[in-house]
């Protein structure tokens, strides 16, 4: 049986898994090319196999970017409560006025009321400006500091208030107080002047930062499923030769890199994220990030009995995969066993990597850590496949011997 022709996935869906049976097998190549195209006809007679693997690639390109298109949150609707009434205040609420980022719908002096809006939900954060605030800012006396209060369930709202506040409310200070200063015979009133320029997410977008790593995710998470869906409850029906194995891995591979030219390319592209930083890294990193995810879909998918149970494993795997990356919790703030375990996923090394290679440009002396660790998943995930569904001695003699016409020669 293990020189049985035949693409790796077999059972019940053996007419859609596996290519018709030849009599001369020929060479080993031919015995590749021929798992290769029985698996891709696999694919292609399977609906959710398609929609998996080629179809979900395609529409998560454009329907998750689309929350982020803005790049950034503006207009945010803020209360101020202007407790000072001093020049300073005013200059603050002036500026905050034309300042496209944030939006002022409620100025009062009553703070009950202003904590009333944001509770409502009809302000996103409020803006105290205390009592002789300008007093203690002419004189050096002790005074209260600005206060901002915000909803903290929205992290990115909450981020672009207070970034704005502080621009502004320097602004207002040194135009304030310039006039004083010139007076006392101060020329500036800060010795050193800052320019901040970001180097790599020039938009300074959410869309830039979020994407370009939930991009490298959703190629595994489509591969993951895909793969897995085929391959669950046939180990033990089927005794796939190396070729056989090798054969099926490839078709999966020819999906996962396809879909990697095409995001890491076109969306990156269409989308105007940052891109491009260094080609042939990428190139490198893509052929060992997308092996090592097939041979531990194709390990996870031995492990199940049913496709439908794996769909429901599976399916709420994105979000722990995605915090495990690194991207939004870094690896110094989790506990040490779980940054540990998270470098036994595939997508953890390979958001690494390819954001450093894709937006940072970074060099392959810069990411050989994270290039070694795929290498290292994609032969031990192999190994572990490939016992996992090689031919089994047991198997092979359970086996019926196939029938043969009297005078047939033994293979």
């Amino acid at each position: 049986m293990a020189n049985r022709p035949g693409a790796l996935l077999r059972g019940p869906l053996s007419r859609r898994l596996s290519p018709p049976a030849q009599a001369p097998e020929g060479g080993r190549m031919n015995r590749f090319a021929r798992a290769y195209l029985g698996t891709w006809k696999a694919i292609l007679a399977s609906r959710p196999a398609v929609s998996l693997l080629l179809l979900a690639v395609i529409v998560y390109a454009f329907y998750y970017p689309a929350a982020y298109r803005s790049q950034v949150a503006t207009h945010l609707p803020v209360a101020i409560v202007d407790q000072d009434q001093s020049a300073v205040s005013r200059a603050l609420v002036e500026r905050l006025s034309s300042a496209n980022r944030v939006r002022i719908v409620l100025r009062t002096t009553d703070f009950g009321e202003a904590r009333h809006a944001l509770e409502s939900r009809r302000v996103d954060a409020i803006i105290v400006v205390p009592e002789r605030l300008e007093r203690g800012l002419l004189t050096g006396a002790p005074a209260a500091g600005l206060a901002i209060y915000v909803n903290g369930a929205y992290l990115v709202r909450a981020s672009t208030v207070g970034a704005t506040v502080q621009s502004v409310l320097t602004g207002a200070v040194a135009e304030t107080l310039a006039p004083l200063a010139r007076a006392a015979g101060i020329r500036a009133l800060s010795p050193i002047q800052t320019d901040t320029r970001p180097l790599f997410n020039t938009a300074q977008g959410y869309g830039s930062y979020v994407v370009p790593g939930v991009a490298v995710l959703i190629i595994q998470q489509t591969l993951l499923m895909g793969v897995v869906l085929l391959s669950a409850g046939r180990r033990g029906k089927i005794a796939p030769s190396r070729i056989d194995f090798l054969g099926a891995a490839a078709a999966f591979c020819t999906i996962g890199v396809a879909g990697c030219l095409f995001y890491f390319g076109f969306v990156f592209w269409f989308q105007d994220y940052p891109r491009g930083g260094n080609l042939v890294g990428m190139l490198l990193a893509t052929a060992l990030y997308v092996p090592a995810v097939v041979f531990f879909a194709l390990l996870l998918g031995s492990a199940f009995d049913r496709p439908e149970r794996s769909a429901q494993v599976l399916a709420a795997s994105s979000v722990p995969f995605f915090f495990l990356s690194g991207l939004a919790w870094p690896f110094s703030a989790m506990p040490v066993p779980l940054a540990l375990a998270a470098h036994f996923i595939p997508s953890t090394s390979g958001i690494q990597v390819f954001i450093k290679l894709n937006q940072m440009g970074a060099s392959l002396a810069e990411v050989w850590p994270d290039l070694a660790g795929l290498s290292v998943l994609t032969c031990g995930y192999g190994l572990l496949a490939w016992i996992r569904w090689k031919p089994q001695k047991d198997l092979a003699r359970l086996e019926p011997a196939p029938s043969r016409s009297p005078g047939e020669p033994t293979p």
